[in-house]
């Protein structure tokens, strides 16, 4: 009825009307792909008061336009794949505040590989008509922050937005806000390992990659927050629990994988869609090859052993990981433990024994980390091609790690 005949993703985001609202992204009419298809929107969005997800749901309507057919909300240039432009806009989260709406779209650039894309920047849009009509914040990210597709959460008066560079091969950064200051890319501040900063440069990877559409819910059964995302490299939906929303997150547990669905993505969640207080939870499931969004659960079983007590923190030896990939070219991503609270630093030196980057350089609170180097000096001039060092230090113990760069 409203000529949506294909389309993906739908992160969802409670209203102030009690409706939850569903972004979805490139959206097509009849037939829909992957065969040829008409009527291309960037994204579109629908709504529901519909919070039973068990026997599926029902949508009360869409954002249409004059002739009742859903239309886009920030829609993309649509230029040719070819990196001269802008081929489409797709909305990766939103939220809600003091009666607006807020969207988080990212400005593709170019389609690659499938998993890979380049992006012009990321941008906050905004509607104070119910999703009706969208304006242009200004508040945009550059195409190499990694902050390009983010889940956002209220907690603690704030919001918190995970984030990942474009494509689905980064790893998960967080930032927090005021809500009211949404739009001031000057208030945001970062997680760094040991607290938080207000550059972005700073902020440590707290999910090591690969990890593609994300989604975080407090989870009441399980006592902590839910994270879910694709895995590239495993062509499967993974889910990840932590006490904190910075974490230390624990290690992935699979979901479902690509063998029962080929060509899955996303994994999309919002709180209203748990039942049994979180053991079940519902989330939003894309493919590629029939191109369209369906409705799935997964049933989490706490153990015995954990309903009484919080997980808690067991820390690793002190311990550099090689880092991934190696070889590499462009970015490459550096794992480490930290058993207790520490100054550390974190150096990268040439074949000569030349420091020619320092990525760490402060106190850090225990955990695993994991951050990115993207093969430049400490001025921002690319390096050569050629072999280099990781050499991470406490003070008391030095460990190192030998790479090969290609440009």
């Amino acid at each position: 009825t409203v000529n949506v005949y294909g389309t993906d993703l739908g992160s969802m985001f409670l209203h102030s009307d009690g409706c939850i609202y569903f972004l979805f992204g490139d959206t097509f009419g009849p037939p829909g792909p992957p065969d040829s298809s008409g009527d291309w929107r960037s994204n579109t969005m629908a709504y529901t008061s519909d919070t039973t997800a068990s026997d599926g749901i029902i949508f009360d309507g869409w954002i249409t336009d004059s002739t009742g057919q859903a239309q886009a909300l920030v829609e993309g240039d649509h230029d040719p794949n070819d990196g001269s432009g802008e081929v489409t806009k797709i909305p990766t989260a939103g939220w809600s505040f003091q009666g607006r709406q807020y969207l988080w779209f990212m400005s593709v650039k170019q389609w690659l590989d499938p998993g890979q894309w380049e992006v012009n920047y990321a941008e906050i849009a905004y509607s104070k008509d119910n999703g009706n009509t969208w304006l242009s914040s200004g508040m945009q990210r550059p195409g190499d922050s990694h902050f390009i597709q983010v889940a956002v959460a209220e907690y603690e008066d704030s919001l918190y937005f995970w984030g990942v560079p474009a494509g689905r091969y980064g790893g998960v950064t967080l930032s927090w806000v005021s809500p009211s200051h949404v739009l001031d890319s000057t208030a945001y501040e970062y997680f760094n390992g040991a607290g938080w900063s207000t550059n972005e440069a700073e902020a440590m990877l707290i999910v090591e990659p690969p990890v593609g559409e994300l989604s975080v819910v407090w989870n009441p059964y399980l006592q902590e927050w839910l994270m879910m995302y694709l895995n590239e490299n495993t062509d499967c939906i993974e889910a990840r629990l932590a006490e904190q929303p910075q974490g230390p997150w624990e290690d992935p547990m699979t979901v479902v994988c690509a063998d029962q669905y080929p060509g899955l993505y996303g994994a999309f969640m919002h709180s209203r869609y748990l039942e049994n207080n979180g053991e079940t939870v519902y989330f939003l499931m894309s493919q590629y090859g029939s191109y369209n969004v369906f409705l799935m659960k997964v049933v989490f079983q706490q153990t015995e052993a954990n309903v009484n007590e919080p997980l808690s923190y067991h820390p690793n030896p002190f311990t550099l990981y090689q880092n991934y990939p190696n070889p590499f070219n462009g970015h490459t991503w550096i794992k480490f433990d930290l058993p207790t609270e520490n100054w550390v630093t974190l150096n990268v030196f040439d074949i000569r024994g030349q420091q020619i980057r320092t990525l760490v350089d402060r106190v850090m609170i225990p955990g695993r980390f994991t951050i990115t180097w993207d093969g430049k000096d400490d001025h921002g001039v690319p390096v050569g091609s050629g072999i280099y060092f990781f050499s991470i230090s406490t003070g008391e113990v030095t460990q190192s790690q030998r790479t090969l760069y290609l440009k």
